[in-house]
């Protein structure tokens, strides 16, 4: 029995330690745990990373990075399209730079010191387009260098960033400008396009319309493949000129500059009104919606002008009435009519459909797909 209140005495005597004790080893306990933490702890505490992140890859680069390059590395690769992920990177990307992203990527490997200047070749509402050779391949571009400051001014950031977006998916094209690079810097956009030596359709026009209807059938065949591709991508243009329009080195034409094209599902509609006056749709004026098929009425204002050098004439009614000279083919008045229809429900408006009218008959498709030689290209200039 003497042994059971001897025991029960030291339990008691260990529960009623006095309080002093218990503070001193608290103490104890805390001092050990600060000495534990490394020094690089600290680092990371000053440096603004919390304990819980010291061990991961992304603190332990803050370590030896300056926080703004740590920013942009995590932004290459994690938030191309994550809006929200770019609201938490270290350093923020500055408002003029997020605004383009992330069509135009920054700090991409391809920059305008991979460039040479060769000459100048236009100058543009938002700048400049030059003719430039990539030094290590010696190969000729054509690079567009545009005014950030003019592009956010304009309110034309969503604008541009279609324009390359739909360029460089649809630039495998045969009849289509391709898009390789493009980027930004702080101040600058850089867009850079195939280079297209022949000069716009535009200048032919001046020096030889009109043309013969071989070399117009031709050139409408290829306008017509160009748009039905885009259509089909789910392309609308809304600016088809000859001024858009490129001749390579053996007359085939290439279609350029996509800033008025948007993304619109076939059978889908749209109500900007835009495009150049001469060649926009009745349909783009009224109140109501409209579709891929303005393109079509522009290519026959295309098509009108190869064939006559003159616009069609519009009527207070939207209808239009053909040039009296030159004097046309049954055939050839008949395609005009068919894509300058002022109903939209009843223009023509496909590839297919073209095939079929009289204009085309006995005529080889499949030659154009293949971009085989123009001879009546060749004849203007004998």
């Amino acid at each position: 029995m003497g042994n059971s209140q001897h025991t029960h005495s030291k339990g008691s005597e260990s529960s009623q330690t006095p309080p002093v004790s218990r503070a001193r080893k608290q103490i104890g306990h805390i001092l050990t745990s600060i000495n534990q933490l490394s020094a690089a702890s600290f680092t990371f505490s000053f440096n603004g990373a919390s304990f819980l992140s010291q061990n991961s890859r992304q603190s332990s680069y803050s370590v030896t990075r300056p926080w703004s390059r740590v920013s942009r590395r995590r932004w290459q690769e994690s938030t191309l399209s994550n809006s929200w992920a770019l609201s938490k990177t270290a350093w923020p990307v500055a408002q003029v730079e997020a605004a383009f992203l992330p069509e135009f990527r920054i700090g991409s490997e391809v920059s305008n010191d991979s460039f040479e200047v060769l000459s100048e070749i236009s100058k543009g509402a938002f700048g400049v387009v030059y003719k430039v050779m990539k030094k290590d391949s010696k190969e000729l571009f054509a690079m567009k260098i545009l005014q950030k400051y003019q592009i956010i001014n304009d309110k034309a950031v969503q604008q541009v960033k279609n324009e390359v977006k739909i360029q460089s998916m649809c630039g495998h094209h045969p009849f289509v400008v391709n898009c390789p690079y493009y980027w930004q810097t702080k101040r600058e956009l850089f867009i850079v396009s195939d280079y297209v030596e022949g000069g716009e359709l535009s200048d032919l026009l001046n020096k030889f319309a009109p043309f013969s209807d071989e070399l117009a059938k031709i050139y409408i065949a290829e306008l017509a493949l160009a748009i039905d591709f885009l259509h089909n991508a789910g392309v609308i243009y809304r600016d088809l000129k000859p001024e858009n329009i490129l001749l390579d080195c053996d007359g085939h034409i290439q279609i350029i500059d996509f800033g008025l094209s948007k993304w619109l599902p076939y059978n889908a509609r749209t109500g900007t009104i835009c495009g150049t006056f001469q060649y926009m749709a009745p349909e783009i004026f009224s109140p109501e919606l409209y579709s891929h098929a303005v393109d079509w009425w522009s290519l026959g204002v295309v098509a009108c002008r190869l064939l006559t050098n003159q616009f069609p004439r519009r009527r207070p009614d939207h209808k239009v009435e053909l040039p009296e000279e030159p004097v046309l083919c049954s055939a050839a008045q008949d395609l005009l009519r068919r894509l300058l229809e002022v109903n939209p429900r009843y223009r023509l408006k496909s590839v297919l459909a073209l095939e079929k009218i009289a204009f085309y008959q006995h005529f080889n498709f499949a030659d154009i797909r293949a971009k085989k030689p123009i001879q009546a290209y060749k004849d203007l200039f004998r």
